[in-house]
Order: structure tokens, then sequence, then C-alpha cells
């Protein structure tokens, strides 16, 4: 999830507790609603994770405060769908009416630069690129609508002044940057080991694609090479309305195959937050020691696969 998540406050049982009778106050809700809600809306900071949702929902079900029911409807899976209860809209009501409580501002970027003091300045910079461009991003994908379903006048108002006040926050983090770059860089020693300092001469670009009635990304030209990268891919899926992304074998480079570099989770996980399915067409003599295991256990899942043929990634990717 959002940068929001560490940086406004800290995670709490209560307060996740309090998202979740709030999201269903005036709808019903599965498990996989609730998650997708909190991973998407600047508004809702919890990670929502399906351990802590589900654990939670289990205790607020056994408290009287939402209720489950099980459905099934022609052959999909069995999906539970929960309710809030009269004792859960009391609950909320008191939450609601607690006394309000401070934002928790913690800055762990600013805390690594600070004692960071054999950082070079080339590594500084690296740092503070990266951070500008998460901020960026996540800047673009602000959406001022409320996660609530059917919201009051009251309530789509709140949002649209609340994700103002949060993209503030943000360009107000960009401002801090440069003056980070302007005034505290100058001062760290110019980098020594000109190896160290990674320059790709080919810029990322995407497509999108149309095929059996639906739409991916396809990547066409340059290579994932920094973490980055994977904000670009996300940035190209959002602004072609599309939640697909296949990345064809020569997308990938060699850091991309070697785990050590962490390159790949990083990447992965900004398609992971932003809820987008990837497929990627791999060389197969490159499926080897780790990367062989990462593969095994990747294709588990329904969010990122890997596949040695083209027709394969694309069919899977296509698959409802």
């Amino acid at each position: 999830m959002l940068l929001l998540t560490y940086i406004l406050k800290g995670e709490t049982e209560l307060d996740i507790r309090y998202a979740i009778l709030g999201l269903l106050q005036n709808t019903r809700l599965s498990g996989y609603d609730l998650k997708k809600a909190m991973s998407r809306s600047p508004l809702l900071y919890w990670s929502g994770n399906n351990n802590q949702v589900y654990r939670t929902l289990a205790e607020l079900e056994k408290e009287d405060f939402v209720v489950g029911e099980v459905e099934q409807k022609d052959t999909l899976p069995l999906k539970k769908f929960y309710s809030i209860t009269e004792n859960g809209k009391k609950e909320l009501q008191r939450l609601s009416r607690d006394f309000p409580e401070m934002p928790e501002i913690r800055k762990p970027f600013s805390i690594q630069l600070l004692f960071g003091g054999d950082l070079s300045k080339t590594e500084a910079e690296s740092l503070l690129d990266r951070y500008a461009d998460e901020i960026e991003g996540t800047i673009a994908m602000l959406s001022d609508e409320t996660p609530l379903a059917d919201p009051t006048p009251y309530q789509a108002i709140l949002s649209k002044i609340t994700t103002d006040n949060i993209r503030r926050f943000y360009e107000s983090e960009l401002l801090w940057v440069e003056k980070v770059r302007s005034e505290a860089l100058p001062l760290l020693p110019d980098e020594s080991d000109a190896c160290r300092k990674k320059d790709y001469d080919v810029k990322m670009e995407t497509i999108k694609v149309q095929k059996n009635g639906k739409d991916y990304v396809k990547v066409i030209s340059g290579k994932i090479n920094e973490e980055k990268d994977g904000l670009a891919l996300v940035s190209a899926c959002i602004e072609n309305d599309t939640n697909r992304l296949l990345l064809p074998l020569e997308a990938l480079s060699d850091a991309f195959y070697d785990l050590s570099t962490q390159l790949t989770g990083l990447v992965l996980q900004k398609l992971v937050n932003y809820q987008i399915r990837a497929a990627a067409v791999i060389e197969s003599a490159k499926v080897r020691g780790k990367f062989k295991d990462f593969m095994i256990e990747t294709n588990r899942g329904q969010m990122f696969r890997l596949f040695e043929d083209f027709k394969q990634a694309e069919d899977w990717l296509l698959k409802d």
C-alpha cells in the first residue's frame, strides 16, 4: 500500500476494526472487497492484508458487530459476505464520538538519510530519486472518491477535502526533497566509484493491446532495471484503464533474474499494491537456482506468473 501507511499514522487493531465497520455501514462486502477498498483509498491507510482482515472479521462476528453469510453464484466458489449488525452500528457510533486522535507524523526516510553519513552524493541522489518517484506516483493515483457505497453529501465532500489535504502533504514532501538536494547534498562527498552509478539509455515504452474484448499493457522497448520501472508500469496500466500487464522476454534485465538484487521483489510489490495482474515471459536458460524456486512458488498465485511461451502468458493473462 500507500506511503501514507507509515507516514501519517501507525496501524492498530482498533483502527482496522473501525475501518471495517465503517465500510460495512451502507453495504455488504466480502473480505476481499474490504481489502481492496483499503488498498485503493488514500483515506484508509490500513494495509488490510488478508490475515489481518479475516482475523478482525472473525473477532467482530464473535462480538456480534458483523454477521457473515456464505453464498454461491452459478459455478463460482463459495464467498462469504459480511453485514454490520445493530450492535455494530452502535459500536461505530461510539468510536465516531471518541476524542479526536492526533496524527502520528513519522519520517523514516529522513531518519535513513540522517544516519547515513557515509552515503556518497550519488547514493543519496539515487535514494531521493526513488522517494520522489514514489511520491509523484502516489499523487497521480490519488482519488477523492469516497470508499463508501452510496455516500451521503457530507461523506462525499469530506472525502474530497481530506484527499486534497493528503495531496498537499505529498506535494510538501516533494518540496522537502528539493531542499535536501540543494542544501544538504552538496555537503556529501562525490561518488568515487563510477561503476556504482547506473545509466540506462533505453527508456521503457508500452502499448495498449486489445484482444478477445479485453485490454492489457505490453512493454515494447526498454528493460526493468530499477525499482522505479515498476512504478512506471503501474502508471501505464492506470493510464490505459487496465489492470493487466504483459512483460515480454526482452523487458526482463539480468538484474530481474538475480534475486539478490531485490529488484524482482520490489517491482512485484508495486504491482500487487495496485492490484495489477501480470504475466512475464522468461528466458529458460536463466531459470535456475533460487529463481527456479521463485518461479515455482509464484506460479501458484493468481496475480503474477512466469511463462516460457508468449502465447501461454497472454492466454493466462486474459482469463477471467
